[in-house]
């Protein structure tokens, strides 16, 4: 038997894979290499993704074991209001987005004291990696070619140098043989944004990839005791309306902050999108404070200079699915039909409690903890939206309100360049179910934040205890 010392891992992320297109071309025996190499001795696990469900920001629980709010990095976009002051060049460094200039950034945004996986495991490389704290400089590969190839992708959906290019890559680290690999390819998230899921340059990439994987097995890497994770950090589905907050807020009269123009005189609001399936809203942007607005803060007036029935205005949008913001010990989900609240028990438990709706759509209430809530609300049209609009508002940098669009919709119109006629970043299914396939048979249903701890027991290396994920058993009958 190996020993753990001679052990590896591999975490490959197509970005924005969605599961069931994946599961439709492993159907039709199109994926004929990952097939062979990884589905063979193991199986696709039902898995979710972290909200808001977007690149960069979902990429945090592979690394990290930890939801974005835990990292205290709340969306692509953010502000900090306790350090905001409404000042044009000193407080920029308060207003973040991960999408251009800033982007390296989320490696200094994350607390100083969480460890990632390439702190704890020396013998690490990263291939065409946003985020890579604590990897040495010489195991940031393809680090150029993202830059150049991935910024002109973005305008061409011309992906293919560059997925070439981490392919390569990949194959010459397969003869390495580090502790550790993570690699990413972009480009199916790249072109399923020009286009639909199903649309034939998307599927294109699927196979693509899958002979690159050939590649790679062939070159070794599949040799020995590898633990290999292919996994999507978040789904996508097609577009068809835009609803812009920032124009709707505008409309009624409240001066809105917001990227790319992220200084104004006196705004009412800033509005920061991530994924363009969802937004946080920061009321009264410029005036530092160190707790959030709550609902009924709001809808008593107690914000000068927003009106009482914003909540409200907000959830009854064309595209919205609801409107969530603290109250009290927990949070309120305001759709167009009605409210709801989740409260937090102090055992550890999640109270889902309709009033006048049921917003999540669970068919009722119910008291289960944040493990029970994956398994019961898996199929549901919200996946895991108790434990996700929690953990979003343990970051001190979240909104005062989260907007959530529904399906078919996204939450920026203006500055969408070029326009999404597909996109993520929202809490509904097509967002939230992820694709988890791996070369050991995982027990399921899991979260991404779950492989951070599976990893790390695997190689054999001591799991942080203030993570959030949960380490699934390895072995087990899975579920299709």
């Amino acid at each position: 038997m190996t020993s753990a010392a001679d052990r590896r891992a591999t975490l490959i992320i197509l970005d924005g894979a969605c599961a069931d297109v994946f599961a439709d071309l492993v159907a039709a025996c199109e994926l004929t290499s990952i097939s062979r190499h990884l589905l063979a001795s193991g199986g696709i696990t039902p898995a979710t993704t972290v909200f808001p469900s977007t690149t960069g920001v979902a990429y945090l629980p592979f690394l990290t074991g930890c939801y974005p709010g835990t990292c205290d990095i709340p969306g692509i976009r953010w502000l900090d209001v306790a350090r905001y002051g409404g000042r044009w060049w000193r407080d920029r460094a308060h207003v973040r987005s991960y999408c251009g200039l800033q982007a390296g950034l989320i490696n200094h945004d994350l607390p100083h004291q969480m460890p990632t996986l390439f702190d704890l495991e020396p013998d690490s490389v990263a291939l065409c990696s946003p985020f890579k704290r604590g990897l040495a400089p010489d195991r940031d590969r393809v680090r150029l070619g993202r830059t150049v190839w991935g910024g002109i992708a973005h305008y061409t959906a011309g992906y293919g140098v560059l997925e070439r290019a981490v392919g390569r890559e990949l194959c010459r680290v397969a003869a390495e043989r580090h502790r550790f690999v993570f690699a990413v390819f972009p480009g199916v998230d790249g072109v399923t944004h020009f286009w639909d899921p199903q649309h034939p340059d998307v599927l294109s990439m699927y196979r693509e990839f899958d002979d690159i994987i050939g590649d790679y097995a062939a070159a070794g890497g599949f040799d020995g005791d590898n633990l290999t994770l292919l996994v999507s950090d978040h789904g996508l589905a097609r577009v068809d309306r835009h609803t812009d907050i920032s124009i709707e807020l505008e409309a009624i009269g409240l001066p809105v902050l917001r990227h790319p123009v992220i200084w104004r005189r006196e705004p009412k609001a800033a509005v920061m999108v991530s994924g363009n399936g969802s937004v946080q809203v920061y009321l009264r942007p410029g005036v530092t404070r160190s707790e959030r607005y709550t609902i009924t803060q709001i809808e008593r007036g107690g914000v000068d200079g927003v009106p009482t029935f914003l909540p409200r205005y907000l959830a009854s949008l064309p595209g919205v699915a609801m409107v969530v913001g603290t109250d009290g010990p927990g949070l309120c989900l305001i759709s167009r039909s009605g409210r709801a609240r989740l409260l937090a028990d102090g055992d550890g438990h999640i109270r889902y409690a309709p009033e006048t709706a049921d917003v999540l759509r669970l068919g009722g209430g119910g008291v289960h903890t944040e493990r029970e809530w994956l398994e019961r609300t898996l199929d549901t049209p919200f996946p895991d939206a108790p434990a996700q609009l929690f953990q979003v508002f343990r970051s001190r940098r979240a909104g005062d309100l989260v907007v959530v669009a529904e399906a078919g919709s996204d939450l920026r119109l203006d500055w969408e360049i070029p326009e999404h006629h597909s996109g993520h970043g929202s809490l509904i299914a097509d967002h939230m179910r992820c694709l988890v396939a791996c070369n050991m048979p995982i027990a399921g249903p899991v979260r991404t934040v779950d492989l951070f701890p599976l990893i790390l027991e695997y190689l054999d290396i001591p799991v942080p205890q203030e993570i959030d994920g949960v380490a699934p058993r390895l072995g087990a009958v899975r579920r299709t």
